[in-house]
């Protein structure tokens, strides 16, 4: 296998920049960002230009917001109530939660696998507020929450380098999550606040 090509899992090493140069993120090549190509997954300008790309090929692409993180949307970001959060438990600056509305009763909760958290990142500007929203700031009685992706509304480059391109099991064509990743957990059980890093490769904002 040496093309990018629908249900194959495809490894990948990149750097992401914004237009003025500025690194955001950067994935080694030792340590690579792995997913299964075709499941929307990933954003698709990324995706798009993966296409068809051939094993240990290396180039860059320019993506627009549109085809990001989609555009940044000031309605997303919010004040609630810490009531509201209680069945969450202990709170930090940069925890991630996943909120839903069900006739206008709102809920948050932990994500509790890859999929709902995928699904859960507002990647687009269709109206919905369920999704991923991250703590931003605590107040005495309330906590802002951000339902925007970090990289909303940014145009990207993306240098990546195509390091594997292997058949994926029958569980994760099944998924479209390489192993691994179907018993996510979010990290915390493991999680120390002082070590939270936004940009780090390894929360899935993808």
């Amino acid at each position: 296998m040496e093309i990018v090509q629908d249900k194959l899992k495809i490894s990948i090493a990149y750097t992401l920049k914004e237009r003025t140069g500025k690194i955001l993120e950067e994935v080694p090549a030792n340590v690579p960002f792995v997913y299964i190509h075709g499941y929307n997954n990933i954003i698709p300008g990324l995706e798009d230009a993966l296409n068809g790309r051939h094993l240990n090929e290396s180039f860059s692409v320019d993506i627009p917001f549109e085809q990001g993180y989609g555009p940044y949307r000031p309605d997303l970001v919010m004040e609630v109530p810490k009531e509201e959060l209680r069945e969450v438990g202990e709170i930090w600056l940069g925890m991630e939660l996943e909120m839903f509305m069900d006739d206008d009763v709102r809920e948050f909760q932990l994500p509790e696998t890859p999929d709902e958290f995928v699904d859960g990142l507002n990647l687009d500007d269709d109206g919905e507020s369920d999704g991923i929203y991250t703590i931003k700031e605590i107040k005495k009685e309330t906590v802002i929450v951000d339902g925007n992706h970090p990289f909303a509304g940014k145009d990207l480059i993306f240098d990546v380098t195509v390091v594997a391109i292997e058949q994926p099991s029958f569980t994760e064509l099944e998924s479209g999550f390489p192993e691994g990743e179907e018993n996510f957990d979010n990290g915390f059980d493991d999680f120390d606040e002082d070590d939270f890093d936004s940009n780090n490769p390894n929360r899935r904002w993808r």
